[in-house]
């Protein structure tokens, strides 16, 4: 390559690695985010079946009340939204629970069905977020390449330019020949 096209292959060298570090950068903190909202939701989901399953033993034990012909009435807090607020509620035949899906969507679900969506929803979450931690570090594994290469690329610029300093320095003859 002459020494002109190394000249200006530089800075379009260093503009499209730069660019493809900003995307790593960018993906890596996409992917970070993803993790954090995955471990989040995931103790949410297991407070969520440790309720459910509590309401379902409540639920099995007043079938077996009702053959007695007693009756006893489930006592329990629950979060009203997205705050720390709580409120209690007596409910008198736990047998059916309404679950937010998001979008301003709650459905109402028998226990058994409510339990099973949960235990899938808590599966599909921790294998995300085991394949969320592998493309975490395959992302940051890029972007230390990328970094790698900006400096190599950089370093090489500077010694070609220190080179190109010393040659104008050495003294030449008459007829243009270096000594």
């Amino acid at each position: 390559m002459r020494e002109e096209n190394r000249e200006n292959a530089f800075e379009p060298v260093m503009r499209d690695l730069q660019a493809r570090y900003e995307q790593m950068k960018n993906l890596e903190r996409v992917t970070q985010n993803e993790k954090i909202r995955l471990t989040r939701k995931i103790p949410e989901i297991e407070k969520n079946l440790e309720a459910l399953n509590a309401l379902d033993a409540n639920h099995t034990r007043r079938q077996e009340e009702e053959e007695e012909k007693t009756t006893t009435i489930t006592k329990l807090k629950y979060q009203l939204g997205e705050a720390s607020i709580y409120a209690k509620a007596d409910i008198e035949d736990p047998s059916k629970v309404f679950l937010w899906l998001g979008a301003n969507v709650m459905l109402e679900y028998p226990l058994a069905e409510a339990k099973q969506l949960l235990e899938t929803n808590l599966e599909n979450c921790k294998k995300s977020l085991i394949a969320t931690d592998g493309d975490l570090a395959f992302i940051k594994d890029n972007a230390t390449i990328q970094e790698v290469n900006l400096a190599r690329v950089y370093n090489w610029d500077v010694k070609r330019r220190m080179e190109g300093v010393l040659k104008k320095d050495e003294p030449r003859d008459v007829a243009g020949i270096e000594s």
